[in-house]
């Protein structure tokens, strides 16, 4: 059974993050599901594809940018 790990525990020796998802035998399961330390995996939902769409690079037109002050500072600051 896939199941989600809701806290850090050891299964079998080894130890699993919170946050994981494992396959066990369906006792352990039971045991880590009615403990509270995991619960059933739900399937993951499909992601839509995403269209790509073109950039268009315009470096040549875009000005420079400016950095720093545009003011130069006295000594009397």
């Amino acid at each position: 059974m896939k199941l989600e790990i809701t806290r850090n525990v050891m299964i079998s020796g080894e130890p699993v993050k919170a946050g994981s998802f494992v396959e066990v035998e369906l006792v352990i399961a039971n045991l880590l599901i009615n403990s509270g330390k995991a619960k059933v995996a739900s399937e993951p939902e499909p992601k839509p594809e995403l269209e790509i769409q073109q950039c268009v690079v315009e470096s040549a037109t875009k000005p420079a940018a400016r950095r720093g002050r545009s003011k130069k500072t006295s000594p009397e600051d």
